[in-house]
């Protein structure tokens, strides 16, 4: 009987060390893994990458028909891939207050050319727009075209842009 009793902790116990070894094995190759994606990868690619850096804050002043824009473009720059906040100011012509939009933006860069998707952080409001944008001369500036959805004309627009590095 104490034989039976002593072969079934040991059963237990192996059972038990087993289940146990194979969280922690799990555990630490989703933590290699999550090292390998989060700070490997993206070291390797800033390294390769070899194109011009539009890391920084561009600025820009537009005129419309019936408002004036200032916009402000935080980019932030991991090897050929952008991220960052477009914040815009928009005063209706006539007026002395302004209304504040922020977008999300993504993208890319290849060469000199950059592809921009924003995306109003206001999910109760409609806004999503596109820019193809050209860093031109020393850099210090990036000109090309956006195109949004104009809420106001209930129409997709589009206009050429031109943004100056801030920072």
């Amino acid at each position: 009987m104490n034989e039976l009793i002593i072969q079934l902790d040991s059963l237990t116990s192996n059972i038990i060390i087993g289940i146990l070894t194979g969280i922690l094995t799990t555990a630490l190759l989703y933590l290699i893994s999550k090292m390998f994606a989060d700070w490997l990868i993206p070291w390797y690619r800033n390294i390769k990458y070899i194109g011009i850096d539009v890391s920084g804050v561009w600025e820009t002043k537009q005129e419309f028909d019936n408002s004036k824009e200032y916009s402000l473009l935080n980019l932030r720059q991991e090897a050929d891939k952008l991220y960052g906040l477009w914040t815009i100011s928009i005063t209706q012509n006539g007026s002395d207050q302004n209304e504040i939009k922020t977008f999300k933006v993504n993208g890319s860069i290849e060469d000199r050319f950059a592809l921009l998707i924003s995306k109003n952080t206001d999910r109760r409001q409609i806004g999503i727009g596109t820019m193809l944008i050209e860093a031109i001369g020393n850099g210090f500036e990036l000109k090309g075209c956006e195109t949004w959805y104009s809420v106001d004309n209930k129409a997709i627009k589009s206009d050429t842009i031109l943004f100056k590095r801030k920072k």
